[in-house]
């Protein structure tokens, strides 16, 4: 990978880190070592015992053993899947023995809170998909895994592209990070770029439904999803632990096998992870294409894609230093796009590329990406942890077309974040930083819609709270500033070209929220927020034939003359969003449930118009299918609300019955519906769990949606039954894990509201995975 010098500049953050890496902890620290077992007395091997506060923790072996450094009268978690969570204060003994309940609630350390809150301590609302949950829900795209969460839905590119919704805000506005930094793709600017961050060999996947702009910046003005692996290793193990799994699906004929292995010696731990996943076109219910023909089959929807990382960490008692190095390469069809294309193009006969003339238009991407990570556990006094972290990403996607590349979009990014979480002052615990974000983005070829662009952000941030009995206090502050520079941009035939356009945006977010547990068990929950989100360079600068969209976007940063596209003069403005959330959590006995209730007022909101014209009313110098909308982004006031709700009833320690339901409406000001906002939708599930069978079915419900933006249609409403069962075994020595799901098993016919080509891609018809999981 070739770095700039501007990146050069700032490895001076990796190496001030490896510099103080040596610093030695001032606190007095002890071994504790203990065993987990559950009530029947059966050690819980792989059990993880978490030092409250920070990021250390460690898993008990195969006898339930575990041995940990900690400091006097400090809190250690204990959590196992499956089964309740504990609380121990260590003291002076320092064999601790633990024992778990079977079928409690799990408390979750989420990675993206910023301080190390548990999902049931926050004042955001949030939801962690992790374990065998996480296992079951796992899809090729990261839209289509979430999409069961509440207050999640998925724009759905088809099967090959498919990014998350968070309360009907998507694309700029959500935040899509792996272990709390940007993925580095452009999956933010066409939904028909995947997302480069992959569940199959994630730990776990955590959603922030809200502004998450304290921490992340203008980008997370609508919510969060963190993709948390251990590439980058955060403790020493007893034992080295091997994953594979392999699964078939018939429905694409899907062939996926997938690797992760850990394991460590002499304070090194190390990491090795990847996946080869190869499907052909999905089979549909039988529906009428944009043709008019009837097909079941959704036509260039295969993939291929496969990745390598490998990651490796010096961990001591003052801290830690890691490194992770990954590659991933993925070729995708494009649905929708095949016919357009082999007509604009000729059909010319190549041998460029063996997908060109089956499979029509597809996608090639390449990222190579380097991670680096330290830790260093009271530096000198007041501190309990200086954390750096910093990932570079060199993004490569081609549209091939013809067996030769049409249109290729390119991103360099750096992101880089140091922050100090110090000791309670005056009862405020909390943590202090500064992050940086550098992206270098170039789009050259026939449908570079977007300009090159150099973006840069510096942003200071303060995140802090407090306890009152059993109330929390939690407020946060900050301080970004974002410029946008532009390439040479082609305007009207008389003005030419236009360069050197750029513009700087500074922008503000408070927030402040409440816990109460008002009894032990119960607690309400206050958030309100004020973000400030300063504009894309896609939705600045914007100005060109976007064939995924089937539309000419023309950003804020142009004005429409007589045909002519001119550089605007107007002020552009960020968006400003002011948010409320209102939470109730039951989270004790055997009825647990949480109620969100969410008003979002938005300023100056951003969205995509159509102005009526078509790209044959605009003056000479812009070629093209001439049928294509204008559309052109605008500036208005919003307003989003609604509401989600999940409960879980234990019927027993072995089964369960689970409820969920979430909606949002969207408007603006004016009094039209905002483009495709998803309806409401809710479900119903069974769950079984034994000790070597487990089992679930669920029903989902999505509502028809008739609450459209202008010249939108409707979409029907459908309902999606799954099911899915497991059985694990012992095979000479290895925990071996056989599955059976089930998707869709009525074969409905679904179309996604929220879906850009909702008519030509359909769900997947009825399907049926079979797979295998082996430890050792």
């Amino acid at each position: 990978m070739n770095i700039s010098p501007t990146y050069k500049r700032y490895s001076v953050l990796a190496a001030l880190i490896s510099l103080t890496f040596s610093v030695s902890a001032q606190q007095q620290v002890q071994r504790y070592t203990g065993v987990v077992t559950n009530q029947q007395g059966q050690p819980l091997k792989n059990a993880r015992i978490h030092l409250h506060g920070l990021q250390q923790y460690v898993y008990a072996d195969e006898q339930g053993k575990f041995s940990i450094q900690a400091p006097a009268n400090a809190e250690l978690h204990i959590s196992a899947a499956g089964y309740g969570d504990s609380f121990v204060t260590v003291g002076d003994e320092s064999q601790l023995d633990i024992s778990l309940t079977a079928g409690g609630i799990e408390r979750i350390v989420v990675a993206a809170s910023g301080i190390h809150k548990y999902n049931l301590e926050m004042a955001t609302p949030v939801s962690v998909l992790a374990t065998e949950e996480l296992s079951r829900r796992t899809e090729p795209t990261l839209g289509e895994t979430l999409k069961y969460e509440p207050g999640v839905h998925a724009n759905y590119y088809g099967p090959v592209a498919s990014s998350p919704i968070i309360r009907g805000l998507d694309g700029p506005r959500v935040r899509v990070m792996n272990n709390g930094l940007s993925t580095g793709d452009v999956s933010r600017i066409s939904p028909d770029h995947a997302i480069t961050a992959d569940a199959l060999t994630a730990q776990q996947i955590e959603v922030l439904r809200g502004p998450a702009t304290l921490l992340y910046g203008s980008g997370a003005i609508g919510g969060v999803v963190n993709v948390v692996d251990n590439r980058i290793p955060r403790q020493l193990r007893a034992n080295s632990e091997t994953k594979l799994e392999t699964r078939y699906v018939d429905v694409s004929d899907e062939k996926t096998v997938a690797l992760n292995h850990e394991g460590s010696g002499n304070n090194i731990a190390w990491h090795v992870d990847g996946f080869n996943r190869d499907t052909a076109d999905y089979e549909v219910p039988r529906f009428i294409n944009d043709e008019g023909e009837s097909t079941n089959t959704l036509e260039n929807s295969w993939t291929q894609s496969k990745a390598l990382n490998a990651g490796v960490s010096l961990i001591g008692d003052a801290g830690l230093f890691g490194i992770s190095i990954g590659r991933l390469e993925s070729d995708y069809g494009i649905p929708g796009l095949q016919e357009e294309h082999g007509e604009e193009h000729g059909g010319e006969d190549t041998e460029l590329d063996e997908h060109a003339e089956e499979e029509g238009v597809f996608a090639k991407l390449k990222q190579n990406r380097l991670s680096m990570a330290g830790e260093l556990y009271t530096p000198f006094a007041g501190v309990k942890t200086l954390a750096f972290t910093a990932a570079y990403t060199d993004y490569q996607h081609q549209e091939i077309e013809d067996g030769a590349p049409g249109t290729t979009f390119k991103n360099k990014a750096l992101e880089s974040r140091i922050t100090l979480e110090h000791e309670a002052i005056a009862g405020w615990h909390g943590t202090v930083g500064y992050h940086l974000q550098h992206a270098d983005y170039q789009a050259f070829g026939e449908e570079a819609f977007t300009p090159d662009s150099d973006s840069l952000s510096h942003a200071l941030f303060a995140l802090e709270e407090k306890q009152f009995g059993n109330l929390t206090v939690q407020l946060g502050g900050r301080i970004e500033r974002t410029k946008h520079s532009a390439g040479a941009v082609e305007l009207g035939h008389e003005a030419g070209m236009v360069s050197d356009l750029s513009d700087t945006f500074a922008a503000f977010s408070a927030s402040a929220g409440l816990v109460w547990e008002f009894t032990p068990g119960f607690s309400w929950a206050l958030a309100v927020s004020h973000s400030e989100r300063a504009p894309s360079a896609a939705e600045l600068y914007s100005n060109g034939a976007h064939i995924a969209t089937s539309s000419y976007e023309l950003g804020l940063a142009y004005e429409l003359r007589d045909g002519e596209i001119e550089v605007s003069e107007r002020n552009v403005k960020k968006e400003t969003a002011n948010n409320v959330d209102v939470t109730f959590r039951s989270f004790q006995g055997d009825l647990t449930f949480t109620y969100n209730f969410f008003y979002n007022k938005v300023g100056d909101y951003l969205y995509l118009s159509n102005t009526g014209l078509t790209m044959e009313d605009l003056e000479e110098g812009h070629a093209g299918d001439g049928s294509f909308p204008l559309y052109q982004y605008q500036q208005q006031d919003a307003t989003l609300y609604g509401m989600e709700f999940e409960a879980r009833y234990k019927l027993n320690n072995a089964q369960s019955l689970n409820v969920f339901f979430d909606a949002v409406r969207a408007k603006l000001d004016g009094g039209d519906y905002l483009p495709r906002i998803p309806p409401y939708k809710t479900g119903v599930g069974y769950q079984y769990n034994g000790l070597s069978w487990s089992a679930d079915i669920g029903v989902t419900h999505y509502a028809r949606q008739d609450k459209v933006a202008v010249n939108e249609s409707t979409t029907k409403g459908y309902t999606l039954v799954d099911a899915n069962i497991n059985y694990d075994f012992n095979l000479a020595k290895v925990d071996m894990t056989a599955f059976l799901r089930a998707t869709n098993l009525t074969n409905e016919l679904g179309f996604v509201h929220s879906s850009l080509i909702k008519e030509d891609a359909p769900l997947p018809g009825r399907a049926l995975t079979i797979g295998i999981r082996a430890m050792f």
